[in-house]
């Protein structure tokens, strides 16, 4: 059996690292080094993964240096023939190692991908999301067209099983980034592979926080790493094949970020803006409820974000954060 390394970067995450470490011990696949990178975590994050008792848990403890950083140390220590990562709030559920790794068993330089799906409380109530990419890929770049164009776009890191070998040759986390990091290192890695196989039977419980996470925060420094990674991952994309569907998705994916800049970062959202026009433009809509659509035609969508800034100050984040517990709640019990 081959060794796989389960990489898990973690800071302040006494809440949920018992359940993540727990997901990826009781594995039926068990040829495993369980790599915890504890981020300078100032909680009782490291005595829970020093108490869990599993001899192959090897927990480094360092100075809070971000999550790319993490996942990086935890690389340089692996030692395992494939890599996966794990985010320290989510789980694996029962078998997923197992079928990514049979899907990989003639395909060594492919990725393997796996279901996901959204939970908040209760791992088991996650719920597979049906994708166009539920499929076998040759071509690296058809996964990412087909992900980009008619799915979430979800490039979650965790995602794959890799290959070391393939993440030797197509390097680790950029340490520049942090919101939004996924999204480069999925485009990178994916390109350096040749292709990917669906693991049908591997399923990742994804959850859905309500309070301030990585993926939450939305400060300068956040927003400047959701550029930046935009920026980074197109031109990737661009370079493999500078056509007009490359460039239509890379115009949404900068116009999806624009109307999350717009107007409280207005630098980075000047910049977005120039991509899109360069890129020939968007016909990507901003999301909302019925009143937002109402609204559009009349305002515009920079007026809206700028009465939708100035609501959120007056108490509006709360009532968003109930309708997202409400929409999640929808998710897992359909």
């Amino acid at each position: 059996m081959s060794l796989i390394s389960v990489i898990i970067a973690a800071y302040n995450a006494e809440e949920w690292i018992k359940t993540s470490l727990t997901s990826v011990c009781e594995q039926s696949y068990s040829e495993l080094e369980i790599i915890v990178v504890d981020d300078g975590s100032r909680d009782a994050t490291a005595e829970i993964i020093t108490n869990f008792g599993d001899p192959r848990i090897r927990l480094i403890r360092q100075a809070n240096a971000g999550q790319s950083a993490a996942l990086n140390r935890g690389l340089q220590e692996a030692t395992g023939s494939y890599i996966k990562f794990v985010d320290a709030d989510d789980a694996l559920m029962p078998g997923h190692l197992e079928a990514q790794i049979d899907a990989l068993r003639d395909s060594p330089r492919c990725l393997a991908d796996c279901h996901w799906g959204y939970f908040v409380e209760d791992k088991n109530l996650a719920k597979a999301r049906i994708e166009t990419t539920n499929r076998n890929y040759d071509d690296p770049l058809e996964w990412l067209y087909d992900s980009l164009a008619h799915n979430e776009g979800m490039m979650g890191g965790w995602k794959w099983l890799i290959p070391k070998a393939i993440i030797a040759q197509a390097g680790g986390w950029n340490s520049q980034l942090s919101l939004n990091n996924d999204f480069e290192f999925s485009i990178r890695l994916l390109l350096h592979s040749e292709g990917v196989r669906w693991a049908d039977k591997a399923l990742y419980a994804y959850r859905k926080n309500l309070t301030p996470t990585l993926s939450g925060t939305r400060g300068q420094k956040a927003m400047a790493s959701a550029y930046l990674t935009t920026s980074l991952g197109c031109d990737l994309l661009l370079a493999r094949e500078n056509s007009e569907r490359i460039r239509r998705i890379c115009a949404d994916r900068y116009q999806m970020w624009l109307y999350q800049f717009f107007p409280d970062f207005p630098e980075i959202a000047i910049q977005a803006e120039k991509a899109v026009h360069q890129l020939g433009g968007s016909k990507l809509r901003i999301q909302g409820g019925r009143a937002l659509q109402v609204l559009l035609p009349i305002l515009g969508w920079k007026n809206i974000r700028r009465l939708q800034s100035f609501i959120y100050q007056y108490g509006w984040s709360a009532i968003l954060a109930r309708k997202e517990r409400q929409r999640v709640q929808r998710i897992e019990t359909a």
